[in-house]
């Protein structure tokens, strides 16, 4: 039983703010996922949750036991650094067997359980032919794995999986989130999982924490942070391709985007009312998802806008056009076998029923 709690951390590094009053518990079993870009802070995270570095001013709680002056071997905590950090002069074997070698588990087990246990997790990995190899003698993305076993090849009460399979190639990517994630639910470890990929994070976390220049933006299900984006920063990180934004006026009926063209996008009947409580004629964000925009033909009195095809990205059954209109950039994602030519002239339909509207000045969302 881990349930991990941080308090109010702050962490410095010279003039730098690494970490600014972050706040957010794991509960126990949990698959917590910290998103956010290079730089966000995510890694001085794991550090301070492992005792690698301890913060300015906050708390680490485990199990509600204040830990945040334990050191870490104290903490019997798993790490998996992004780094693959393994003992050159070890076989793969031998880097698995080393954490259940550590003074004070080096008892717990007989040597016949620690060799199954390091057959099994090397079996659950895909690297059971390679025990008898040193790191040198791997590729780039097998070493990523001798370093995961090395963490998962323990119990701990809590795993930090710090972009443990950032280094792989995206085959195995994939096929290894779909492992860890089961792993983790099988093993029942409190796991926090770091990573800059959303879709990783979605496909992967119970909760995801949204971490921006060492703040958290939001924190929530998957489906709470696709589709309700507390502000313009998550709604812009989260999803692929990124929603599309424009700044424009609430006139009652329509919005009028402010651009050379002043097109107009109707308002949506079942979202008139909300939309007379929360905003005046004054300033807005419209954001929409490149997946809710159409492609109509130029002369199609329906079209709300109408652009230049600068760009075409084929990703099979579908692809993602980038349309020029004026000072605008706007993404859409369609099926590929309905493509248009490059530099074609295109019609743009919004459905005007999942628009995100978002505040001008504090770039929150409305409503």
């Amino acid at each position: 039983m881990a349930r991990v709690e941080l308090k109010n951390i702050i962490k410095r590094f010279g003039d730098n703010t690494a970490l600014d009053d972050v706040s957010f518990s794991i509960q126990d079993g949990q698959f917590f996922c910290l998103l956010g870009s290079s730089g966000a802070g995510k890694s001085t995270t794991i550090n301070i949750i492992s005792g690698v570095e301890l913060p300015d001013a906050g708390k680490i709680l485990l199990n509600d036991k204040d830990i945040t002056g334990f050191l870490p071997q104290e903490r019997n905590i798993a790490t998996a650094f992004e780094s693959y950090a393994l003992y050159p002069h070890f076989t793969v074997y031998q880097n698995l067997m080393f954490p259940l070698e550590a003074p004070g588990r080096k008892h717990t087990l007989t040597l016949k359980e620690k060799d199954g246990l390091v057959h099994r997790t090397a079996s659950m990995l895909g690297i059971e032919e390679l025990l008898h190899r040193y790191p040198r003698e791997l590729s780039g993305g097998q070493r990523q794995r001798v370093a995961l076993g090395r963490t998962l090849v323990r119990r701990p009460n809590i795993y930090l999986l710090d972009e443990p399979i950032a280094h792989l190639d995206a085959k195995l990517r994939h096929r290894m989130r779909s492992e860890l994630k089961k792993i983790q639910q099988e093993l029942g470890i409190t796991t926090l999982y770091t990573t800059p990929d959303q879709l990783e994070a979605l496909s992967m976390g119970d909760v995801i924490a949204v971490l921006n220049k060492g703040k958290i933006e939001q924190i929530g299900t998957s489906d709470e942070i696709y589709y309700k984006p507390v502000n313009m920063y998550v709604a812009r990180f989260v999803g692929d391709p990124p929603m599309n934004f424009f700044k424009a006026v609430y006139k009652g009926t329509h919005f009028v985007i402010e651009n050379e063209s002043n097109f107009q996008i109707p308002v949506h009947p079942n979202s008139k009312a909300q939309l007379d409580r929360n905003m005046k004629e004054h300033p807005i964000f419209i954001g929409i998802r490149p997946k809710d925009i159409t492609t109509v033909s130029p002369q199609d009195r329906q079209a709300h806008l109408r652009g230049e095809v600068v760009l075409i990205d084929t990703l099979g059954q579908t692809s993602v056009i980038t349309v020029k209109e004026h000072s605008h950039i706007v993404k859409v994602k369609i099926n590929t076998d309905k493509l248009p030519n490059l530099h074609a002239i295109v019609g743009l339909q919004f459905d005007n029923l999942k628009l995100y509207y978002f505040d001008a000045e504090s770039r929150e969302r409305l409503g």
